[in-house]
């Protein structure tokens, strides 16, 4: 059985607990997957779906699942994870996950407008310091679940402060590694890395929000991109129509709009499918 078969089983199975038992499993849940970076997701998962079993058999018996379980779970979790072995394969796969996920993030924009460099120093760099940062932004994750509220949001935000850490640096760092992709050889790059980005939200992330939105608005750019090296209507893309003072006035209400439109459509959504 794959993991992604677990995982919809355990999605089912928790809606059978009580609010109690619900809220003690789902910290031990989240805090085991933040904490399983380098394990194998079957392994972790299996696991994870036999401790919501027996929680679910001692709710049968009028038994909770902290009595069950334990009033200390952060330790069990702990025990746990360490009678797991590293798995090279998923941490190959999670770290290529994760830097080329930065890659297609960063560099499809920068594709759309013939003539303007594409920085592959900054990509490579970035990539690797973003992976990096994922694994620390994944402990810090795990180390909120049984923390004060207090501690919790120090921890949320020095998450955000590193992943703004890593736009700021795909915006200032530049590197001597840059090239032009025109013409033919622009439109084989960009097929390729939106194949990779179709890949990565079918088979990684599995249509999930916000990824959704994320490949929505990089499928535009990729289409934008290919359109405007193409020599009709490329030129047509090119000549400026509205005038660039004139231009700042819409592009900055219409992002602001997007962000909103996409902030709330998240938001809506999870709301819907907070028991995913």
């Amino acid at each position: 059985m794959k993991a992604d078969s677990l995982i919809e089983k355990n999605n089912q199975l928790r809606k059978q607990l009580t609010p109690e038992n619900k809220q003690y499993y789902e910290e031990l849940m989240m805090y085991i997957r933040a904490n399983s970076t380098f394990k194998s997701d079957l392994d972790v998962e299996q696991i994870l779906l036999d401790i919501l079993n027996d929680i679910l058999e001692a709710q049968s018996n009028n038994q909770s699942a902290q009595s069950y379980f334990g009033k200390d779970p952060k330790q069990s979790a702990d025990e746990i994870l360490k009678s797991l072995p590293r798995n090279l394969t998923e941490t190959f796969k999670f770290a290529l996950t994760i830097a080329f996920g930065y890659v297609v993030v960063f560099m499809i924009p920068s594709l759309t407008t013939p003539g303007v460099k594409t920085d592959f120093g900054n990509l490579i760099i970035m990539g690797f310091v973003s992976f990096i940062l994922a694994n620390v932004i994944l402990w810090l994750v795990g180390k909120t679940i049984y923390q004060q509220k207090t501690m919790k949001f120090m921890i949320n935000a020095l998450a955000v402060i590193l992943f703004l850490a890593v736009v700021a640096g795909s915006i200032i760092l530049k590197t001597p590694l840059s090239l032009e992709l025109n013409g033919t050889l622009g439109i084989v790059v960009i097929a390729i890395v939106f194949l990779f980005m179709t890949y990565l939200y079918v088979g990684i992330f599995k249509h999930q929000m916000p990824w959704t939105i994320i490949y929505v608005v990089m499928t535009f750019d990729a289409a934008i991109g290919v359109l405007s090296r193409l020599p009709v209507i490329g030129k047509m893309m090119t000549d400026p129509v509205i005038p660039k003072s004139k231009l700042l006035w819409i592009l900055i209400p219409g992002c602001i709009i997007a962000a909103l439109v996409g902030g709330f459509g998240t938001y809506y959504w999870l709301s819907k499918h907070d028991d995913d």
